[in-house]
């Protein structure tokens, strides 16, 4: 590949990086011009051809690769030169020239013509790596991508939103015409629920989120009002509030106005709830000192009562018809039937009463239960969703960038510096992404490839006084970056972890990518700007942990940093009041 070739012709000299003599050199052509040469190669070097006792005066020729006609013998051959050609790319220990890379390649850089002792001395010396980290990476995109889709399936494909509309028993005890609204995936993969499920960045997943809270309060508040509405034809009965609950078809049992047990000498004043009365209840029972509250939304899950259907109550004695389901991506509870749950992918709990009894969130984060299930505790999240996909063309597009790219900076740095900055600036880009766009699920390693790309700038930086035409070479590469980061002004991309990924990214870079000196003077300014940068990004770290989860910021502005509403409904938010209600 022509990122792994050392002596470029408009590079360098052919011993510039030569640590043997020009003789030695010459007696190991042989072995590189006969054993399987690449493929793609149409040309070649080979020493010219000598006497014995004359002296070596000139250096390297090329001649023209002539391939040998097919024969039988030669099949396996053929076969060889392939192996060859994998082993080339995935165990080469070419020298990767510092400054150039793949990327200087791409874009026709070249060192100046002259060059100190010292500074080639450097260059020499420094180390090139075998790129474990990017093989095992992107294996694992590739191996995760694979079970997802296998596990969850494709949702439907496009940039907008998929209705299905069915008729559905509901509630009520009739069907309705109901839509389910589908967020649709261009990338041809699983779902959003699904990739919550699987681990995405989602902030209500990670932290306590006060939206969210509220809403949920508002729920209970509603259920505290609710009453067991019973059908007069008995055909069943269902936990409902009284203007749902129809005066002529059915009646609407209330406490303390109908039959109310008593509490510590008082009437109950919250309830009835269809199925469930502490007069009746056997596990848990309500007894001194576990007497139940007179707040239903405190209620605990009988899980024990006796199978009788005459026990005088009538919120006892009707067929239940509604159980809770958690619907939606928020939490939402909705008393409903198990057709409905079903139809809009929701989770139905059957062994419960109220939705009070339920943790939805619990149940759309999934994963590891939380430790409290009234507090979500995912920050694991934070990093495990650098391992996730939205679909076959994202992985696609990060395994391309990841052989190249990632592959080429680690040959540089090594498997230990590069898979701190690719891991790190993930996660700063994902801690960003949570705070200010909290209710979007995001997968990926888009801020640990933006990392990567701030890396490509400290190179260039680093290696400036060496390159023939460093201000070109910058304005080529600030293009390259300067369009991804208008690309991600799209409504379906996340700019922000882009943003804090190339961030992190340039100030680890600085840190950890290996440099050369030109003085003495430049190695103690290189060695503080590797402090200063390192105290820069633990500044910033800790500020987004703190804004996350201690002081919650709300900086509406800087949506615009990852969509621009050209229309009104270019940018539509993440509405959870819209979602939930």
């Amino acid at each position: 590949m022509d990122e792994d070739i050392v002596d470029a012709p408009d590079t360098l000299d052919s011993s510039f990086f030569s640590k043997v003599d020009m003789h030695d050199e010459t007696f190991s052509m042989p072995d590189d011009v006969f054993e399987s040469p690449p493929l793609s190669a149409a040309y070649f070097r080979t020493p010219v051809p000598t006497t014995d006792d004359a002296p070596i005066t000139s250096g390297f020729c090329r001649r023209e690769f002539v391939r040998p006609s097919p024969t039988l013998a030669g099949h396996p051959r053929r076969g060889k030169r392939i192996a060859s050609q994998v082993k080339h790319f995935a165990f080469d220990r070419k020298k990767r020239l510092y400054g150039l890379g793949v990327v200087g390649n791409w874009l026709n850089r070249t060192y100046r013509r002259s060059i100190s002792s010292t500074v080639q001395n450097q260059l020499e010396h420094i180390d090139s790596h075998r790129p474990y980290f990017t093989y095992w990476i992107t294996f694992v995109h590739v191996l995760i991508t694979l079970l997802a889709i296998g596990t969850y399936g494709i949702a439907p494909i496009g940039f907008a939103q998929h209705t299905t509309t069915e008729l559905v028993l509901r509630n009520k005890g009739v069907y309705e015409s109901v839509k389910y609204i589908q967020q649709e995936n261009f990338w041809i993969g699983p779902s959003s629920i699904a990739l919550i499920h699987l681990g995405a960045k989602f902030s209500p997943c990670i932290r306590r989120d006060a939206q969210i809270e509220r809403l949920i309060q508002r729920e209970h508040d509603l259920e505290r009002e609710s009453g067991c509405c019973i059908q007069n034809d008995n055909s069943g009965c269902v936990q409902t509030l009284q203007r749902v609950c129809s005066e002529t078809l059915a009646t609407f049992i209330k406490w303390p106005a109908y039959n109310a047990p008593e509490k510590d000498g008082q009437k109950r004043v919250s309830g009835a709830v269809c199925h469930q009365d502490p007069r009746t209840c056997e596990e848990p029972a309500s007894i001194t000192p576990h007497v139940w509250a007179d707040d239903i939304t405190k209620w605990p899950i009988c899980t024990y009562q006796s199978k009788n259907n005459h026990t005088g109550f009538k919120h006892m004695d009707c067929e239940i018809k509604g159980r809770p389901c958690c619907i939606g991506t928020k939490g939402s509870c909705e008393i409903t039937t198990r057709e409905y749950c079903n139809f809009m992918h929701g989770y139905f709990h059957e062994e419960a009463t109220l939705c009070s009894q339920v943790h939805c969130l619990d149940e759309v984060c999934g994963l590891l239960p939380f430790l409290n299930p009234e507090v979500p505790d995912q920050f694991y999240r934070l990093w495990l969703s650098l391992f996730l996909h939205a679909g076959v063309i994202h992985c696609l597009v990060s395994g391309i960038f990841q052989m190249t790219v990632l592959r080429d900076l680690e040959k540089l740095a090594g498997w230990l510096r590069i898979s701190i900055i690719y891991i790190l600036s993930g996660i700063t880009g994902n801690l960003a992404s949570a705070l200010f766009l909290p209710y979007r699920a995001e997968v990926g390693p888009a801020g640990s490839q933006f990392g990567l790309l701030a890396c490509l700038f400290v190179e260039l930086f680093q290696s400036w006084q060496i390159l023939a035409k460093p201000w070109k070479a910058f304005f080529k590469l600030f293009g390259i970056v300067l369009f991804l980061f208008m690309f991600g002004l799209l409504p379906w991309i996340d700019n922000i972890a882009h943003i804090f990924g190339f961030i992190s990214g340039l100030l680890l870079s600085f840190a950890f990518l290996p440099y050369i000196t030109f003085g003495t003077a430049d190695k103690y300014r290189k060695r503080i700007v590797i402090i200063i940068s390192l105290v820069v990004f633990i500044g910033l770290f800790a500020s987004l942990v703190i804004w996350l989860y201690v002081h919650p910021i709300n900086w509406t502005w800087i949506e615009y940093l990852t969509c621009i509403p050209f229309t009104n409904k270019f940018c539509e938010k993440y509405d959870i009041d819209h979602v939930l209600h």
